[in-house]
Formats: structure tokens, C-alpha cells, sequence
């Protein structure tokens, strides 16, 4: 089976929730099914990092594209839709609503077309009202011309169902790995920081993730014993990002820019407390692997943290630094150490996930 892959900026090594479901469903996917896959990735993010790593059964295209908030995921999902045109893949597998502008062009092929809502991207603050209207067009072309709709939580299904009279469909979360904690702080301590005597928070530098008001509620915490981390870096400068780096650095938070492999093991591994203060999010991946570290942890009241099923006392009011700041003392004040195994390994489970996926690809072949 031949299976093509739109929509991700590529992996391994490159920052972003959607490239890390990607990483670990398609090497899954090739590792244990008779299957090859094409993954397009875009070139800006290909680094000594990288550019040279191989999985097998995994071919990797990459296209050059200009790092462009309004024209990078337009102009290679065209690109990698052309070259997909002429492939015979069997399934053309599509992930977010941007790149499946084009997703009609390939129901000119024989392959089937699997579409994985991942968020709701239009309502995003960083983009502006004709952004939005493209997004918006695009999630009606993406649904309505899909063989098959993945949604990665019941709360995006429930969205979209009302939305769209959609034929096949199926919610398949995305998952996490239970690590092995680190052993080593050397990287943690070059950084300044102290076992167990930190808070954390991870993602890219967007103005949803929410990093500044969490700046703001931990500096009225006035709790000098533990230090704020944020890890994760902008893909491309904003004034958002420039205006977080700058707040960061007027309160002593520490900034580790886009970390993978031991050195992200460390932190975690580490660290007293998680915070994800999202305004939006599909099922964030950086909350799962926080928990799988048995980290305690805050987050958001949206609807997608609420449906991970944490205790009541785990959550806070969306925007709410007043209610973060009070939050955060109490959690500092109880105890450190959860365990989240039996949720993860029953609701979150990589294999689980990549059987499913595989039987929505074996369904369509036949």
C-alpha cells in the first residue's frame, strides 16, 4: 500500500504537536504494516539535525518554501499536491484544514483521500479576517471532499458533525509514549536550573498558547524559590513573539527555544510543575507528555483540556491570571508526583491509534 502525507512540516526534529502525531503514527505505520509512505516536508525546517535521518519504508520529499505565516502551508501543499498527482498512492492523507484547499484535485486520481482534523485553525488569534475566510473555505473543501474524517478529540467531532453532514468518520486521539525518566541535569543545570524547583510550559511562541498572561500570573505568584521555563521558539518572527521574548527576560523566565531528545527528557523529567494556558487547542500533545512524567499539572478550562479528564482542581479559568496566579501557589504548596499511566496507556495509546488508522487505510483500498 502507498500512502502520501500533506499537510505536516515534516519530522524528525521539527517543532509543532501535528509533527510529532505524524512522527509517531507513520513510522509506526511503516514499521509494522506493509506499507511505504511519502512524507513532504518543507525545506526551512531540514537541518544537520534532520536531513539525514532514514525510517524504513519512509521516503521524505521536501520543497523549498518561504518561511511565511500566510504563504508557506498554501504554497507547499500545492506543491506537494502536484507531485502527489502523478504517484498512484492508494491514500493521499491530509492533515489540517490549510493544505486541503487542493485536497479536490487529487479526487481526480484513484487514491482515496483521509482528511485528520487537527484544530480549528480560523480561530487562531494570529490570523487576520481574509486568513480566517480562507481557513474557513478550506475545512468546507477539506470535509466535504473526504473519503474518510479523522478528528483527533470527541470535542472537535461534535463541532464538526453538527457542522457537516459527514458519511465516514471515526475520532482517533492522538497519543504519547511512556518514557523512562532522565537520570542526568546536567543540560538543566547549564541552564540554571534546579531539580524539582521549576515550572514549565511548552509550545510554540503563538498568541493562543497563552505564554503571556502565564508570564504575567507567575511574576504575582512573587514565589523567587521556583523559576518559570518556557521551552518551544517561534517558526518565524511575530511582534507577539518578540513582545514574549522581551516580557520573559523583564521576569527572570527561562527561554530554552525548540528542544528535543535528552535535553526535553531532562526538563521534564525535572520539573515541579506543568502549566498549558491555551485559549484553543485539538487534543494538545504537550499535556499528554507532561503527564506521561507524572508532572503535576494546570491547564486552561477549554474544552479540548477538559476532555483529557484531569481532577477538578488541575484546571483554571481560560485568560484568568488572577486565578492562574492562585492556582499555581496552591499546587507549589501540595504534593509533586501524579500518576496518569492507567489514563494514558487506556485513551492515549500509540499502537491502539495506528491499528485504527490502518484499518481506515485497508477499508478505503478495498
Amino acid at each position: 500500500m502507498k500512502i502520501g502525507v500533506i499537510g505536516t512540516r515534516g519530522f524528525p526534529e521539527i517543532q509543532g504537536g501535528l509533527e510529532t502525531h505524524c512522527l509517531e503514527l507513520y513510522t509506526r505505520l511503516a514499521g509494522n504494516y506493509n506499507i511505504q509512505v511519502t512524507v513532504y516536508r518543507r525545506k526551512p525546517y531540514i537541518n544537520d539535525r534532520n536531513k539525514n535521518t532514514t525510517y524504513p519504508n519512509i521516503r521524505f520529499i521536501d520543497f523549498y518554501v518561504p518561511r511565511s505565516k500566510n504563504l508557506e502551508t498554501f504554497i507547499h501543499a500545492f506543491l506537494a499536491t502536484v507531485h502527489a498527482f502523478f504517484q498512484g498512492y492508494d491514500i493521499i492523507h491530509f492533515h489540517n484544514t490549510g493544505p486541503g484547499f487542493f485536497l479536490p484535485l487529487l479526487k481526480l486520481t484513484r487514491s482515496k483521500i483521509v482528511f485528520t482534523y487537527h484544530n480549528v485553525s480560523y480561530t487562531q488569534k494570529k490570523w487576520g479576517s481574509l486568513a480566517k475566510s480562507f481557513l474557513s473555505l478550506s475545512e468546507n473543501i477539506s470535509l466535504k471532499n473526504s473519503d474518510y474524517v479523522i478528528f483527533i478529540s470527541e470535542v472537535l467531532k461534535s463541532e464538526m458533525t453538527k457542522k457537516y453532514k459527514l458519511e465516514k468518520w471515526k475520532v482517533i486521539s492522538n497519543g504519547v509514549n511512556l518514557p523512562l525518566k532522565s537520570a542526568d541535569s546536567d543540560y538543566i543545570e547549564s541552564i540554571g536550573l534546579t531539580r524539582n524547583k521549576y515550572i514549565i510550559a511548552v509550545g510554540r511562541f503563538l498568541e493562543e498558547k497563552g505564554f503571556d498572561y502565564l508570564i504575567s500570573a507567575y511574576a504575582k505568584t512573587g514565589n523567587s524559590e521556583f523559576k518559570l521555563v518556557l521551552v518551544g521558539d517561534t517558526d518565524y518572527p511575530t511582534d507577539y513573539s518578540d513582545r514574549l521574548r522581551a516580557l520573559a527576560r523583564q521576569n527572570n523566565v527561562v527561554l530554552t527555544g525548540f528542544i528535543k531528545g535528552a535535553k526535553l527528557q531532562q526538563v521534564y523529567s525535572f520539573a515541579r510543575l506543568f502549566v498549558i494556558a491555551s485559549y484553543s487547542e485539538g487534543l494538545p500533545i504537550a499535556l499528554l507528555e507532561a503527564m506521561s512524567y507524572s508532572i503535576d499539572v494546570l491547564a486552561s478550562d477549554i474544552p479540548a483540556n477538559l476532555q483529557v479528564g484531569l481532577e477538578k482542581n488541575d484546571y483554571f479559568k481560560v485568560g484568568d491570571e488572577d486565578d492562574l496566579k492562585e492556582k499555581i501557589l496552591v499546587k507549589l504548596s501540595g504534593s509533586m508526583e501524579r500518576d496518569y499511566k492507567d489514563l494514558l496507556t487506556n485513551k492515549y495509546n500509540w499502537d491502539t491509534i495506528v491499528r485504527e488508522t490502518y484499518n481506515i487505510y485497508k477499508y478505503l483500498k478495498n
